[in-house]
């Protein structure tokens, strides 16, 4: 495969996967072509046309030849400029490394994650909440998180890897999408009444059950294991990241119960707790390894080859 056929696959399967559905994903390219057409000359000059064709702004083909063939590629959850200096290394033994796959946004990618949060208004409204309260609550949040990323060095990692000549990309809300169906779909299936065999149930997933061993796994934020779990909702997976701890509120007002989480922060569990909502995290490493070994696993199966790194806790769900 080359770099580019590989990044557009991955876009592919965040698709398939997406809580909107592939007309909500068509809907939303229809509007970014809409947007463009309504500005002015200088500011479309300005636009980012890829958004017509790819949906996920938080994940982008950062840097090198889109046309280069690829046979190893080095993929962490994190990488950082020791992750593009790892891979030289790696060279140095015989494992040239012809592509960097990130899952968390750099470049272009991370100054755009804020882009992509209205797909948890699609995630609650599965769950119940209405899109208008769902989308209302998260139109602040989202401002803040773009305040927040604004002043971040957006570009270290990607200089480094034109530096050392090696293709990067990033795969970001593609990757969260496939772990949000899986664990929405895998709780369904098992129906746990307490939050204590949600637990349980999580940790027969491999990833999770690795994650175990590394005092990193599925745990009880909020709630006891004997609590009822009463309705499920999977709700933080995917949509860049965080969302607004005034969602709870909402959460308990339209009958959900338990919330099944990457992470939250200390805010969102003060909220969790004053509306009785128990929170189960799954975990943020753990989930961002199933996500992208959904993916991964259908490009080993196409002759690539998955080196794993930076926190990617590598699982192969499906021999060749």
């Amino acid at each position: 495969m080359k770099t580019q056929e590989i990044f557009d696959f991955a876009i592919r399967m965040g698709i398939k996967h997406d809580p909107r559905g592939k007309s909500g994903v068509s809907e939303s390219l229809r509007q970014n072509k809409k947007e463009y057409k309504d500005l002015p000359k200088p500011k479309q000059a300005e636009y980012d046309k890829e958004k017509f064709v790819n949906p996920y702004s938080d994940s982008r083909f950062l840097t090198g030849d889109k046309k280069a063939k690829v046979k190893k590629v080095l993929v962490g959850i994190d990488i950082g400029v020791e992750e593009v200096l790892l891979a030289k290394e790696l060279e140095k033994q015989g494992k040239r490394i012809d592509l960097i796959v990130a899952h968390h946004p750099e470049g272009k990618a991370l100054a755009d994650l804020h882009e992509v949060m209205d797909i948890q208004t699609a995630v609650l409204a599965k769950a119940g909440v209405p899109e208008n309260i769902g989308e209302g609550v998260l139109k602040e949040r989202l401002e803040q998180v773009w305040r927040s990323v604004a002043p971040i060095n957006h570009y270290k990692s990607v200089m480094a890897t034109e530096l050392m000549g090696i293709p990067m990309m990033c795969i970001h809300t593609p990757a969260d999408n496939c772990v949000w169906h899986y664990v929405n779909k895998f709780i369904g299936e098992k129906k746990p009444k307490t939050v204590g065999e949600i637990l349980e149930k999580l940790k027969e997933i491999p990833e999770y059950k690795k994650a175990v061993e590394l005092h990193a796994g599925p745990c009880i934020f909020v709630g006891d294991e004997l609590n009822r779990a009463g309705k499920i909702a999977v709700t933080g997976m995917t949509g860049g990241t965080s969302g607004s701890e005034k969602i709870y509120e909402r959460m308990s007002h339209f009958g959900i119960g338990t919330e099944i989480a990457m992470h939250i922060r200390e805010k969102d569990r003060d909220e969790a707790v004053k509306h009785y909502i128990n929170v189960v995290i799954a975990g943020h490493m753990a989930s961002d390894s199933l996500g992208l070994n959904i993916i991964m696993d259908e490009l080993e199966k196409k002759g690539i080859e998955i080196i794993p790194c930076s926190g990617f806790i590598r699982y192969l769900r499906e021999k060749k």
